[in-house]
């Protein structure tokens, strides 16, 4: 009875094997790890595009920066930081202003900057992952990293595609080395075959990448009008000016002192008493008073949504991409294209219905890294999402959904939503917590106004992964293995 429930436990597991001749080992330096060798149909391929000639380096410098021991002291923005980013962060979309490093303490970490219209590639982890570098990347700070700058302008776009196709990615996973975290080295990289395309088949790719470039980065600057235009309509100032005392010449705050009658005085705001600093920090009083002296009508999330809730946590069964639907993580609202998507099964998950997503929803994480924001909009309606998203169902006849989404991911929002968290190791709110925010309302047309640029950002988004993956329909053709007869 043992031995049948154990393969039937195998069995539902489907490992994959394959068979390697000895002499492929030998010429493949004596490595003995499964992944150092490509599936059959991914090693025809890389047969197929060593044929041109051509590899990585011929057409690309690529080159890593190695700094041993950076020093790496974080600041408020001044004249002497530039902010730092590690590679996941690439794939995210930068909202806000990102953290800063101070130079003064360690002037070797310039060389980690990154030029614009070039490409990094990840070294270490998750190798091989591919971004480009746009105009809210470029000159960040980043290690770790392989930085790809094209020999010929002309070929930026192009070379980001390559890099960013299932033909590349599987290049470098069968290249990687290491007992815990994975890495791959600059000439492993360099090596990479350049599939022999036309100039046209190059011309149109490059083109359809031009224009998601051009699209994604329209996103970012309507994102920023609707967050200048929300301000104005409100009479708010930049929450950032507020000048702190303190005892930091770099900008640190130590430590703010907290009248003991503020304690007893915000209990009936949910502070619960609560002596923790966060709950009084000075931007989020700040905050708070620039809102409730605003020329705007005040409201608080629960008085112009439906509701916000989560859901409970629930058994995930993950299956294959046929026989599922994606799982959305609260590490993907951020990401501008969404990595590592699961799939949990329709049949094994009890209640499915309630854990979809609904188009117009704003999703905010509650766990971890929180107030994270996302409006449901060309995106996610065909998504279930984790039990630690917070769903806001805006009401419509109360307020505009993307007005909404606007001032929740803005400064004044997240302040407030941070100035909650609780937990000793992990920070959480509840969707109480951030029922009580606090909404400057200003009239519906300017409402409107500003939720109709963020729902145009959204349709951008959406419209760059579209021209991105048709780039990559055309790619696939030059790099898949061709089939024998009979296939």
């Amino acid at each position: 009875m043992a031995t049948a429930a154990k393969t039937k436990l195998i069995d539902l597991f489907n490992p994959k094997h394959d068979t390697v001749p000895s002499t492929l080992v030998w010429a493949n330096a004596w490595r003995l790890d499964a992944s150092a060798f490509l599936p059959e149909d991914n090693s025809v391929s890389i047969s197929v595009a060593k044929s041109s000639g051509k590899a990585l380096s011929d057409i690309a410098e690529v080159f890593t920066v190695y700094i041993q021991t950076p020093i790496l002291q974080y600041v408020a923005p001044f004249a002497h930081s530039l902010p730092y980013l590690t590679t996941s962060e690439l794939g995210e979309y930068q909202c806000g202003e990102s953290s800063h490093v101070s130079l003064l303490s360690d002037p070797r970490l310039i060389e980690w900057r990154i030029k614009r219209n070039t490409v990094v590639l990840s070294r270490s982890g998750r190798v091989g992952e591919a971004y480009w570098v746009d105009k809210k990347l470029a000159d960040a700070l980043v290690g770790d990293s392989f930085r790809i700058v094209p020999r010929n302008k002309e070929d930026a776009f192009f070379l980001y595609a390559l890099l960013a196709s299932p033909y590349a990615r599987n290049y470098v996973s069968g290249i990687t080395y290491g007992s815990v975290v994975n890495h791959a080295s600059v000439e492993q990289v360099r090596s990479l075959p350049v599939p022999d395309i036309s100039v046209h088949n190059r011309a149109q790719i490059s083109d359809l990448v031009r224009k998601a470039v051009l699209a994604r980065e329209s996103a970012y600057d309507l994102l920023q009008a609707a967050d200048e235009a929300m301000l104005r309509a409100n009479a708010l100032g930049v929450l950032g000016s507020l000048k702190l005392v303190t005892f930091d010449p770099l900008g640190q705050p130590a430590c703010f002192p907290v009248d003991a009658k503020k304690v007893q005085e915000a209990n009936g705001d949910g502070s619960e008493l609560r002596l923790d600093a966060h709950f009084y920090n000075p931007t989020a009083q700040q905050a708070l008073v620039d809102i409730r002296n605003c020329g705007s009508e005040v409201k608080t999330v629960a008085d112009v949504t439906e509701r916000a809730f989560f859901c409970n946590r629930f058994t995930r069964t993950f299956v294959d991409k046929e026989h599922g639907i994606p799982y959305l993580a609260g590490k993907n609202i951020v990401q501008v294209r969404p990595t590592d998507i699961a799939y949990l099964s329709r049949s094994q998950t009890i209640d499915l219905d309630q854990y979809r997503l609904r188009k117009g929803w704003i999703l905010m994480t509650c766990s971890g890294t929180i107030a994270r924001t996302c409006l449901v909009w060309k995106n996610f309606e065909e998504f279930v999402g984790t039990h630690d998203l917070i769903r806001i169902v805006p009401n419509a006849s109360r307020m505009d959904g993307g007005y909404l989404y606007s001032f929740l991911s803005s400064d004044y929002g997240t302040a407030q939503v941070l100035r909650y968290r609780h937990g000793s190791v992990i920070d959480h709110v509840t969707p109480e917590q951030v029922q009580r925010v606090l909404v400057p309302c200003p009239p519906p047309k300017q409402q409107t106004a500003i939720g109709d640029k963020v729902r145009e950002a959204y349709e951008n988004r959406a419209e760059a992964i579209r021209l991105e993956d048709e780039a990559q329909a055309i790619l696939i053709k030059f790099t898949k293995a061709p089939r024998t007869r009979g296939e």
